[in-house]
C-alpha cells in the first residue's frame, strides 16, 4: 500500500493537475509543453518530474484524464435497469460537454482520433467509457436478454468510437448543442436494442419513443 502524501506535496500534485486540465481546454493535449507548464505553476521543470515520475508530460495528463474520467465514471445505481443506466450516463455526459467541458470535451477528442501513437492517455479516454458499457453488457447477460451471437469486447469497443465519433461531429459544428443528447442516446440505444431481447430490448426502445 503506497504511503499518503504529505500536505504539502498533495497540494503540489494537485495544483499541477488543475494547471495541466486548464492547460488542455487552451491548447489541447499536443500543445502543452513542460516548460509552459512549469512557467504557469511557478515550478521547476525538475519539480513535475520530481511529482509524476520520468514519464514527465504523458504521465501529469494522464493524471489529469484520470482525475476527470474516475469522477464523471462513478459506479451507477446498482438498481437502474440496463436502460436507465444508458439514459443516465449519456444524460450527464450531453450536459457536462455542452457546459463546463465543451473547451476540455474537444481538445481531448481531438487527441484520441488524431493521436498516432498507443499510450496511456489515449487508454484511459478509452478504457473508462468501454469499461462502463461492457458492465452493462454483462447486466443485460445476467437478466437472460443477451442474444447468443453478441460478442462483448468489441461491441463495448465500437460503440465508444461512434460515441466519441458524434462528439467530434458536435464539436465540429455538425450537431447544435439542442440535439446532442437525443443524437448520442439514439446511437447508443439502437445499438443496444439489436443485441437485447425481451424486455431489456422494450425499455432501449421505450427510451427512443419517449
Amino acid at each position: 500500500m503506497p504511503r499518503p502524501l504529505r500536505p504539502v506535496v498533495e497540494a503540489r500534485r494537485n495544483h499541477i493537475i488543475n494547471v495541466t486540465r486548464d492547460m488542455i481546454s487552451e491548447v489541447g493535449i499536443e500543445g502543452i509543453t513542460m516548460r509552459e507548464l512549469a512557467k504557469r505553476c511557478n515550478i521547476a521543470v525538475a519539480t513535475i518530474y520530481n511529482n509524476f515520475g520520468s514519464s514527465g508530460k504523458e504521465a501529469v495528463i494522464a493524471a489529469a484524464l484520470q482525475l476527470d474520467f474516475g469522477g464523471r465514471f462513478e459506479e451507477l445505481d446498482d438498481s437502474l435497469s440496463p436502460a436507465e443506466k444508458v439514459k443516465a450516463r449519456i444524460s450527464q455526459t450531453a450536459n457536462d460537454i455542452k457546459g463546463p467541458l465543451r473547451d476540455y470535451t474537444k481538445a481531448v477528442q481531438y487527441f484520441y482520433f488524431h493521436h498516432q501513437q498507443a499510450s496511456e492517455i489515449r487508454a484511459i479516454i478509452h478504457d473508462y467509457s468501454v469499461s462502463e458499457f461492457n458492465q452493462i453488457v454483462r447486466q443485460i447477460e445476467a437478466r437472460g436478454h443477451l442474444e447468443t451471437w453478441v460478442d462483448t469486447k468489441p461491441f463495448a469497443d465500437d460503440l465508444v468510437t461512434q460515441v466519441y465519433a458524434l462528439i467530434v461531429k458536435w464539436s465540429q459544428g455538425y450537431i447544435a448543442d439542442r440535439s446532442l443528447k437525443k443524437r448520442l442516446l439514439q446511437a447508443v440505444c439502437l445499438q443496444f436494442i439489436a443485441i437485447s431481447k425481451a424486455k431489456t430490448r422494450k425499455e432501449f426502445i421505450d427510451i427512443l419513443n419517449n
